[in-house]
């Protein structure tokens, strides 16, 4: 009978333990986990257009086309240009994210055409309420596929909890013949000018998120921006999934499925989830 005593007091403290992890499994609040989710995933997406423009074509280019309407500084002698989002600038756009602080994109002086590396770093950068540190690395060799890796961006949410996070992409850019002019010097040739449409991407995030637990987000179907909403400051991919998972501890991880589904009023985008207990949940609600 001692003996027996003995076992179940030596027991106790392995039930209590399992008690404890299968609580914090039961009283995980989902939506709130796939809100959090959803903020890593725009968070990163947000200033992707930034990073798709060329130095070419960040010569030519106006502030207001871009989101947010920051102040464009170009220094040629070290090929950077800063965006300072100052919100001085008048700013007629649809979509509604703020953006404070500045994004420093530096091209590489020392690599050989057709292959080009560049850089986009934030600066006291804050995208809504949340603010972004670390730097994006990107590379291409031609003018179509390019590159992305980046290691420890850190988001910090108002209310001071961070999550840290690393990922590698490959985004594909999709041109469209924008006019045919003739040149001015020979009546006989035609100038073919193009414009950016659209970028898809494919890809994934792995990192710790505020809770300390280890997360992915993989992109295996193509997610597609529109050049045009985003230059409205609507940012949401107009198609595409995500797969999200999220570790519960040991080998045990749940799994939550986004997709981005264009509504019918231009550049409005549904963002709808499973949830891993199978409901469904709307994460943009006032869209």
């Amino acid at each position: 009978m001692k003996k027996l005593i003995f076992i179940f007091i030596m027991l106790i403290p392995i039930l209590m333990s399992c008690e404890e992890d299968e609580d914090k499994v039961i009283q995980t609040d989902l939506p709130t986990e796939a809100d959090q989710l959803f903020s890593i995933s725009t968070d990163w997406s947000e200033s992707l257009y930034f990073a798709m423009i060329s130095w070419e074509e960040y010569q030519q280019m106006d502030t207001v086309g871009l989101p947010s309407c920051p102040d464009i500084i170009i220094n040629e002698d070290t090929k950077e240009i800063t965006l300072n989002f100052l919100g001085t600038t008048a700013c007629v756009q649809s979509g509604e994210y703020d953006r404070s602080g500045k994004l420093i994109i530096k091209f590489d002086t020392t690599a050989q055409s057709p292959n080009k590396n560049w850089t986009m770093e934030y600066e006291d950068y804050q995208f809504g309420s949340n603010a972004l540190e670390g730097i994006r690395n990107f590379s291409s060799d031609d003018s179509l596929q390019i590159l992305e890796e980046f290691t420890e961006i850190i988001e910090r949410t108002e209310n001071d909890l961070s999550t840290e996070f690393s990922g590698k992409y490959i985004h594909t850019k999709t041109y469209v013949i924008d006019s045919l002019t003739t040149d001015s010097l020979t009546n006989d040739s035609l100038l073919i000018s193009t414009e950016l449409k659209s970028f898809s991407s494919v890809g994934s995030i792995k990192g710790v998120n505020a809770a300390g637990r280890a997360f992915e987000i993989t992109i295996d179907n193509p997610i597609t921006h529109s050049i045009s909403c985003y230059q409205q400051n609507e940012i949401l991919p107009n198609t595409g999934k995500e797969n999200w998972f999220v570790s519960r501890g040991g080998n045990s991880e749940v799994n939550y499925s986004t997709t981005y589904e264009q509504l019918l009023e231009d550049c409005k985008v549904a963002v709808n989830t499973i949830l891993p207990d199978g409901r469904k949940l709307l994460l943009n609600p006032g869209e």
